[in-house]
């Protein structure tokens, strides 16, 4: 009995995050349309403001692709003034990508447009209910080192 109603809990917990995933990113969908990017293009952008500069070569590694691929994609965001690529002082061979300053404009514009989508349902909750909703994110948050390193070592999050 218990184990179906936690598999009832996990079905619906499931399901809203999935609603409110695809309601958030769909909206960002029409501001990156105007900037006409690929979506290697947008992946290697998010990774670089996650991670910070990054070697040519770890980026390919990173996606799985090959460095003639990545080059091909750093190629277009450097001529849309995105990312800037530079020599490592270390080994002048290598390549370092990294966000300019129109390419961190453009992430924050990319994460502002989610934001403004949950402000709207911040903005329909009571603060009980508001007070609730985070604690229960927080919760779900607390769980993000263990699933990073599960996914580290090749896992699933079990």
């Amino acid at each position: 009995m218990l184990n179906d109603y936690k598999q009832e809990l996990s079905d619906r917990f499931m399901e809203s995050v999935e609603y409110l995933n695809r309601q958030i990113h769909s909206g960002r969908l029409g501001g990156w349309e105007a900037l006409e990017m690929t979506i290697p293009q947008i992946k290697t952008l998010v990774l670089l403001e996650r991670m910070g500069p990054l070697r040519m070569s770890d980026i390919a590694i990173h996606f799985e692709r090959a460095l003639s691929a990545t080059t091909a994609v750093v190629d277009r965001l450097v001529e849309k003034d995105l990312v800037a690529r530079r020599s490592d002082p270390a080994d002048r061979r290598l390549v370092i990508c990294e966000l300019t300053d129109t390419g961190r404009h453009a992430m924050a514009q990319f994460w502002r447009i989610g934001r403004d989508r949950l402000q709207i349902v911040v903005d329909m909750l009571q603060v009980e209910e508001l007070e609730t909703v985070v604690k229960g994110l927080e919760l779900v948050l607390r769980a993000e080192p263990q699933i990073q390193k599960n996914f580290a070592a090749g896992h699933s999050a079990d």
